[in-house]
């Protein structure tokens, strides 16, 4: 069985010889490098000390995303990264859990 050509945006035909290219082209401009770090029980509990409150004790002083936090710790790239916890952080006012996008009043 053979699928007929199709017409690309283009106007071209569509072969296949064209359409790898489209798709060689598209990945180029559409690739974006995104990074998972895990951070170990030991790492979290640095982060921990860094926090003084999180949106859900304090929320008039809360300024920055949890992740901010994390990005200083490990130096990371934060428009590409995202992170895996070991263990959950706590926060030292309320005990609860803040996750990456959580805001928190930083020490």
């Amino acid at each position: 069985m053979q699928a007929a050509p199709h017409e690309l945006p283009n106007g071209k035909d569509g072969s296949q010889k064209e359409n790898i290219e489209f798709m060689r082209s598209f990945g180029r401009n559409q690739k974006q490098q995104h990074i998972v770090v895990f951070i170990n029980a030991a790492t979290v509990r640095k982060t921990e000390a860094l926090i003084q409150a999180c949106e859900h004790c304090n929320e008039e002083d809360v300024q920055f995303p949890f992740a901010v936090i994390l990005d200083r710790v490990t130096g990371s790239d934060p428009s590409v990264t995202d992170y895996v916890l070991e263990v959950p952080a706590k926060c030292p006012n309320c005990r609860r859990d803040p996750l990456e996008k959580t805001l928190i009043e930083p020490v």
